[in-house]
């Protein structure tokens, strides 16, 4: 099993089997889309309770031999009890350290985020500089141009000029010889794992952001280009629209939507498009997805790779396969965002998409990313759209869940250890256990013996809460319930 261990400034901070260098904390939240950070506590005797200096210190998380954080404190605090605690921002911060000078560029589209990595580098000390790394995300013509007339910091110039235009996410990734910045238009490693429920997952909450709707999109395409009287071209700052094939009109309205929520306009271009039919088709696509607002999907799951498991973890900016019937849930999905707390791993969750918009409200991406979501990259292809559809069904019908309540031990590692298993039942937020028998329920184990775990359900019917022991686990079992109503 890998060993979680925290360093500061190459001095070991944490290590499990060394009581002396206790902490009460380290939480990591990672975003695909945004800067990642680190929750850290420690108790008022930690020996090197001082040696952490906000925004000079590196802050560096491993599992194993792999880097899972590395970053700096932005501040600390003590509570009550006088454990300190402070909150870090991952290494990706850098970039806004650093300001951009005026300029004015034209050329390749992977030639002006080295121009950004370039003047960075030069203005920081060794530790906050990065390596281009690698850039797959592209611009049609190959060819961009861009100018500012200010200083613009790094990370600002880097989403103004390219993410906001070309999509894309920014990721930092660690190598024998340094830091690397890659820009990159999807991800394309998979876990191992698969997120199932009645397996590993023990929540699912799913959340509709209503605040980014649509309901009227003017859809714009790219740059039209004038012929003067010489035979000359050169392009006009008009773009094509959907006028000569929309009646006039140069936007398009979902008619229930506006009738619900009234008049939203947006406007999105797509600067590869040049036929005004090719972009109110794009256009009536986007705004189906816009009508609906923001889908996530939140799952609260068992990393198996902390029970021990030789199996590598799951983590943000990976796809991941994961299967919930009662919830619509099944395909591969892109991992969004992921909380994890190394010391208590039981609250772990991943955010999930669900839908063709991105989860992050600031980074809605254009047409081509949304494609990218769909397009399953290990040769499968799943289609969002339906499963949207489902979660609507459900959301139309009484939604019923379950938690699982665990009192003692989640790993058992010595004989004679207990834990005791309830199942609470919930509709929409009501608890509601109370109200049915103990008949409805039905507990489950799913281990490597099928002729034990048949004989195992048979002993554990009709009961809310059962207790496990470990002659109960074996060498590796899970355990859930099925609760008929």
């Amino acid at each position: 099993m890998s060993i979680f261990r925290v360093y500061v400034d190459g001095a070991l901070f944490y290590h499990p089997n060394l009581s002396k260098l206790a902490i009460t904390q380290a939480q990591v939240s990672e975003d695909a889309a945004n800067i990642d950070s680190l929750k850290l506590s420690a108790p008022f005797n930690h020996p090197y309770i001082d040696s952490i200096k906000p925004m000079a210190s590196v802050i560096v998380c491993k599992k194993g031999e792999n880097v899972v954080f590395e970053g700096r404190a932005l501040d600390n605090g003590s509570d009550f009890y006088n454990t300190h605690t402070w909150t870090c921002e991952s290494t990706l911060a850098y970039l806004k350290d650093t300001m951009q000078p005026p300029f004015s560029y034209k050329g390749p589209l992977k030639g002006l985020f080295e121009q950004f990595v370039s003047v960075h580098n030069k203005s920081v000390e060794n530790q906050k500089k990065f390596k281009v790394g690698n850039v797959t995300v592209t611009d049609n013509n190959d060819y961009v141009s861009y100018s500012s007339s200010g200083f613009t910091m790094t990370m600002d110039a880097i989403k103004n000029k390219l993410i906001n235009t070309h999509g894309g996410y920014l990721q930092v990734r660690y190598e024998s010889d340094g830091k690397y910045l890659d820009y990159l238009s999807g991800f394309e490693t998979k876990s191992l794992q698969t997120v199932e429920f009645g397996k590993n997952i023990t929540d699912v909450k799913i959340t509709r952001d209503h605040t980014e709707r649509v309901t009227v999109l003017i859809p714009l395409g790219a740059k039209k280009t004038v012929t003067d009287e010489n035979g000359n071209e050169t392009q006009s700052e008009e773009r094509v629209d959907i006028t000569s094939v929309n009646g006039g009109k140069n936007y398009i309205y979902d008619d229930a939507a506006v009738k619900e929520i009234g008049w939203i306009w947006k406007s999105e271009v797509w600067d590869d498009v040049t036929l005004p039919g090719n972009l109110l088709k794009k256009g009536q696509s986007r705004l189906a997805d816009l009508v609906k607002g923001v889908t996530s999907i939140q799952l609260t799951i068992i990393d198996e790779s902390d029970t021990g498991a030789d199996i590598g973890d799951i983590r943000a900016r990976m796809y991941v396969e994961c299967i919930s019937k009662p919830h619509g849930i099944n395909g591969t999905y892109l991992c969004v965002s992921r909380t994890r707390d190394y010391l208590n791993p039981s609250g772990n969750t991943i955010t999930i998409g669900a839908s063709g918009v991105t989860l992050s409200a600031s980074t809605v991406k254009q047409d081509k990313n949304i494609a990218a979501i769909e397009d399953d990259l290990l040769g499968k292809t799943y289609k969002i759209e339906t499963i949207s559809g489902e979660i609507d069904n459900i959301n139309a019908q009484k939604m019923y869940r379950t938690e699982l309540v665990v009192d003692g031990v989640s790993i058992f590692k010595n004989k004679g250890q207990t834990s005791t298993m309830r199942c609470k039942v919930y509709s929409w937020d009501k608890d509601i256990t109370d109200t049915l028998d103990a008949e409805c329920f039905v507990w489950h184990r799913k281990s490597s013996d099928e002729e034990a775990d048949t004989e195992w359900d048979k002993n554990h019917i009709g009961k809310k809460q059962i207790t496990i022991t470990t002659e109960d686990v074996y060498d590796n079992a899970s355990f859930y319930c099925e609760v008929k109503i």
